[in-house]
């Protein structure tokens, strides 16, 4: 958590002085005044604003607004990088309810061109992906591998997952296109960066007494601290539907079956 605390100061920090540096401009318009009411000198075609969760700017029909801080939630499952396995790969068999939800909560907008719908967005926020193990089996810890096993005795699991917490950063481009009525269509597409806090595999089930019985079977089983997947947003106004691709296996190399993360969902812009 001390580098989650640094990097949140550090980023902070950085948004601050860039609205420092906005207002020490000797023109008389700033940074954000201009790109409000569409003045612009010739040759700045840039304009840098932070962006934070719950925020919206006066609206105008010469200013382009990126969509970045955003509540997001989806189906996520695991896959071969050909994407012929979804949910069925050895050792990581998941139901189809696996899901993530997650929140963006602030970032730096940065508008490409003073004319057209081009734009950047780089945020930070957490997520959390829970995969609900299939035919009854559990993620464990087995001489140092993660793999799936079912129970002995008998016992049925009615809950078995493995659930991650990430602190997440979209590194997006975007094109957005004015329609009437104060509408717009947006494409996005980028990665996004995670950094995992925590994860563990838990399993519920009621014994030969029918108490119910709740079990951890293991913690960090060798996810991999660091995450990249390749992500796509397609929107109308504030709603989007995204889909994302991971480029980086979910678990150590050797430790773990050779899957990657995968999810598709509804995310809504603020």
């Amino acid at each position: 958590m001390k580098k989650t605390t640094i990097f949140l100061i550090f980023l902070a920090f950085t948004i601050h002085a860039m609205s420092q540096n906005d207002i020490a401009k000797p023109d008389s318009l700033t940074a954000e005044d201009k790109l409000f009411k569409g003045d612009y000198e010739i040759s700045d075609d840039h304009a840098v604003y932070p962006v934070f969760s719950f925020s919206k700017f006066t609206s105008s029909k010469k200013r382009y607004r990126v969509h970045g801080s955003g509540l997001f939630a989806g189906f996520s499952n695991l896959s071969t990088r050909t994407l012929s396995e979804i949910g069925t790969v050895k050792d990581a068999e998941l139901k189809l309810s696996s899901f993530e939800i997650g929140l963006t909560l602030f970032g730096v907008g940065v508008q490409l061109h003073k004319k057209y719908g081009w734009l950047f967005f780089a945020g930070l926020g957490f997520k959390v992906q829970q995969y609900n193990a299939d035919r009854n089996y559990a993620f464990v810890k087995q001489d140092y591998r993660t793999i799936q096993v079912q129970p002995e005795n008998g016992i049925f699991y009615s809950k078995s997952r493995l659930v991650q917490w990430y602190l997440h950063m979209p590194i997006m481009f975007e094109y957005q296109k004015k329609l009437p009525k104060r509408s717009n269509f947006f494409v996005q597409a980028g990665v996004e960066l995670g950094l995992k806090l925590s994860s563990k595999s838990s399993v519920m089930y009621r014994d030969e007494r029918d108490k119910r019985i709740r079990q951890t079977m293991g913690r960090g089983m060798n996810v991999n601290p660091l995450t990249a997947d390749a992500k796509v947003e397609l929107g109308f106004n504030n709603l989007a539907l995204y889909g994302r691709y991971g480029l980086i296996e979910l678990f150590r190399k050797g430790r773990g079956p050779e899957v990657i993360p995968v999810a598709a969902g509804v995310i809504w812009h603020f």
